[in-house]
Order: C-alpha cells, then structure tokens, then sequence
C-alpha cells in the first residue's frame, strides 16, 4: 500500500513517511496537505492512478480519466495564483459509472447497450463537486444497469467490467450495486467515491466492504444526469472511509437542481456545513428506535447480532435514549409481498424514466430508445452474455399492467406509501417519538421501506466475522462469508 507520493519522484523535499496511507487517508488530512504544500494535486492523482493500477485484481475501476492530471495541474495553478476554493479543491474522487460526466469518460451503466451514448449534459451534481475542486480520476464499474437486469446475475458484474472483487478475502463478494466505488473507497483508490441507491446499492456494498455508505433524502441532491430505474427514488450517495467525509461530499452535493425538480422543496439555503455536526460523541437528547420485526434472529448470524447489541450498548453509554422493539405496524403485511410485486413500482417507472433518459443523449450509437430496444440488444450482442446472464428485471417491465398510467401501479404506489409511512417508518417515529432508527446493518426490510420513501440512510462499519467461523460460497462458489469479512 504505497503512501501519498511514495511512488513518485518529488518535486521538492518531503518527508515521506510522515504522510498518510491511501488506505487510511481522508478528506480533512488531504486537504490540509494540498493547503500546506506538502503536495501537490498532481502528485496526489499520479499516486492514487498507481495504487488503482496495482489494485487492478479487484475490477473497481471502470475507467480513467485521460484528463485527470490537466484537470489537477488548472487547480494546483490556481491554488498558487488565488488560494484555495475550499476543502475539496485537488481532492480525486471516483464516479459510479451511471452518472454522467462532460469529459472523455463513458456513462453506460456497465453496459455495450449505452457505450458511446452520452447525454448533452452533465449531472449537476458532478458539476457542483467540480466547481468545489475535485478531480474527476474515472468511473467505477457495478451491476450492470444497477441491478436491473436479472434475477440470477451475482451483483457486481457487468459486461464492460467483469466481476468487482470483494476486499477482505479471496474470491469473496462485492455486492453492489454500486460495488466498484465501495470497493474503491475501502482500497484507498480514490479519497471518496460517489455510488447511486434506488433500494439497498449504496448501503449493501458499503457493509460488506467496511466503508460508511451514505444515501441522502431524495431531493436533497440533484439526481439528473444518472441513468434512471425509478426517478422518485434514485439517489446520488457517497462511499467514504468515514462520516465526516460523507459530510464534506453532501456539504457541496447538497442544493437545487434546475434539472431536478425534486431539489426545489430544499427548506434552507444556503446549505449548511454538514461536518459542523461530526464533532464529539454526546448523544443526550436523541431517542434511538430498534424495530426488532423487520429483521429476525433466524436471519441474523449470532456474530451480527453480538456486535449490534454492542453497538447498542455503545449508543446509551454515549447518552442515547434506546427504545427497543419500536416495531413497525404492518411489516408483517409486507413480508408477505413476493419479489415480483414489490417491483412493480420500479419496473413500472423504469419503463417510463429510462426513455426519457435516453431522449436527452446526444450521441446514440446503438439506437435505443426504448426497454424494448435495451432486451433486443442485450439478447443480440454477444458481449452482453446472454442468456447465460439472465434478463429476469428487463422482463418485468413486459407484464401486463406494467405501466406507470395503469390502477396496478397507482395501487402499489399508495401501498408502499402505506408501509414505509404510516405502517412502518413514520408511524413508528410518531408513536416512539424517535430521531433516528437503527437496524443491524443492511438485514430486514427498513432499508427497502426507507428507499421507497426516499429517506436517507447511512451504514457504518460494525465489525468483522470471527476466526473460526465456517467459510459460505454462493451458489456460484464465491465466498459471502468467511473470518476477517465484514
């Protein structure tokens, strides 16, 4: 693991050992050395391109930006000429590769369906991050269409990138479907990475390669520019090595979009600097609530269970008022909906979003202007590997009824509104008269709830499988758990 500029030749005297490791460093540190001149953005991005090459086993990266190093020697000018703009000026961050950038890099969901087809625009929030400093270093690989093609198809492939790689033991899982920029973030190829959640693809992936994964409240942070399952509840997030990272990124992610018209309820501007809340551990004042019914024990491995209530013992001890078994009414109702049912929502608005996205490209190579198109290419195109990865999800969207227009959906809409509000996560904040609710990690289905209402979510790192613990594959004989893992 090569420190900050280890592998490099300086242009000016440094103590080498007294800079961070990739593996560890963050946000604040790197910062305050662009600031001091301890190094430069130039020497930081040749680092980082070095360690994602040398981390090449692992299939996080995508793509680089060819234009990573001018883009890092314009800001390391202007620090020179006018200062700094702020803690993010120099700071290399990685993209997930569904987020669409103005610059020579792809944005096609890990698919040959949308490579060379850009939109004329670039997401917004990637140009508000831009206007901060940061320095684009490539997009991130993940599964394919962000887990929306199959139903069998392990999370974190996709055609142009293979299988993302887990990080704590060989062959193990990624997940995803943002599994490159959790990978990414956990090997230190980039000082943060942005991911995309519609249910589970930031907070997954972060769990189980130890890093915090952090999914805003939908509205919070323009969503144009990414390649839609559910515009109402796809979300931009971030993959970082800490909270307060997470907060420096939504401190200048956060805002209005003109091209998202969910960002125009913000309640406050300007937007607050969100790492003025990460200082001190004194909880008193904030109710915890623990909603015991949306995950079992049965579904819970016993060293899960011990590091939660851990936690939650940690939780009080920091003055935290702890309400166990703050349940949610109707969980048990929707337990009982099948996989197929829970998407009809999703496959509904992804039928609709994804032609809309596709009107705004500018280039289509391919000619896709439909779902439709999307499942006759994918089944035509040999490097899309079909059938023996199967389109389960795309053939969704056929059903009957599968149409954002038609009494089915507008029935599932005021259901799932049912569950994750008054039957679930909001009638049991009002009756507990909570904060905050904690589940053990990404187990049960408060996540799924959260995501169908577009509330933020944030996973940290819990702990690790003990020694001794037996080694789990998956049916395709990767290993999912395993001592050491997350």
């Amino acid at each position: 693991m090569p420190r900050i500029m280890e592998t490099l030749a300086p242009t000016h005297e440094v103590a080498v050992d007294d800079l961070p490791s990739l593996l560890n460093a963050n946000i604040e540190t790197i910062s305050e050395c662009l600031a001091a001149g301890r190094f430069t953005s130039v020497e930081l991005v040749k680092t980082y391109l070095a360690r994602i090459e040398e981390a090449s086993y692992f299939k996080a990266v995508l793509q680089v930006n060819p234009d990573a190093l001018t883009a890092a020697q314009d800001l390391d000018d202007e620090r020179k000429q006018s200062g700094g703009r702020g803690p993010l000026h120099g700071i290399p961050i990685l993209i997930k590769d569904n987020i669409a950038t103005k610059d020579r890099l792809d944005v096609s969901a890990g698919s040959f369906t949308l490579l060379g087809s850009k939109p004329a625009t670039e997401s917004s929030l990637v140009g508000r991050l831009r206007a901060a400093g940061v320095v684009v270093l490539g997009k991130t690989n993940l599964s394919e269409w962000a887990n929306f093609r199959g139903l069998k198809i392990r999370a974190g492939w996709s055609p142009r990138g293979g299988q993302t790689m887990g990080t704590y033991y060989p062959n193990s899982i990624s997940d995803g479907s943002s599994s490159g920029s959790a990978v990414a973030a956990a090997l230190g190829l980039c000082a943060a990475a942005l991911g995309t959640e519609t249910m589970g693809s930031i907070v997954d992936p972060a769990q189980i390669n130890n890093v915090v994964g952090f999914k805003p409240t939908r509205g919070l942070v323009g969503t144009d520019g990414a390649i839609p399952i559910s515009k109402r509840q796809d979300i931009i997030g971030t993959l970082t090595r800490s909270v307060k990272d997470a907060a420096f990124m939504l401190s200048n992610m956060a805002g209005r979009s003109k091209l998202d018209p969910m960002t125009w309820q913000i309640p406050f501007e300007p937007i607050p600097d969100f790492t003025a809340y990460c200082k001190g551990t004194d909880l008193q004042g904030v109710t915890i609530g623990v909603p015991r019914n949306t995950f079992t024990s049965s579904n819970c491995s016993a060293p899960i269970m011990d590091s939660f209530e851990s936690a939650l013992t940690t939780l009080r001890s920091a003055g935290a008022n702890v309400v166990d078994s703050a349940d949610f009414p109707a969980v048990d109702e929707f337990k009982k909906l099948n996989q197929q049912i829970k998407g009809i929502v999703r496959s509904s608005e992804f039928k609709r979003d994804i032609v809309d996205y596709l009107a705004t490209l500018e280039t289509n190579r391919n000619d896709i202007h439909s779902v439709e198109d999307i499942i006759n290419f994918t089944k035509t195109s040999p490097a899309e590997g079909y059938p023996d990865h199967d389109i389960g999800k795309f053939l969704w969207t056929q059903a009957e009824g599968i149409d954002v227009n038609s009494e089915k959906y507008s029935r599932m809409v005021k259901q799932e509104q049912y569950y994750g509000g008054e039957g679930g996560i909001l009638g049991t904040i009002e009756k507990y008269r909570l904060d905050v609710l904690v589940t053990p990690s990404t187990l049960g289905v408060a996540n799924d709830l959260a995501a169908k209402m577009g509330f933020p979510v944030i996973t940290v790192p819990l702990g690790f499988y003990p020694d001794g613990i037996p080694i789990e594959h998956d049916h395709g004989g990767m290993v999912t758990v395993a001592p050491g893992m997350p």
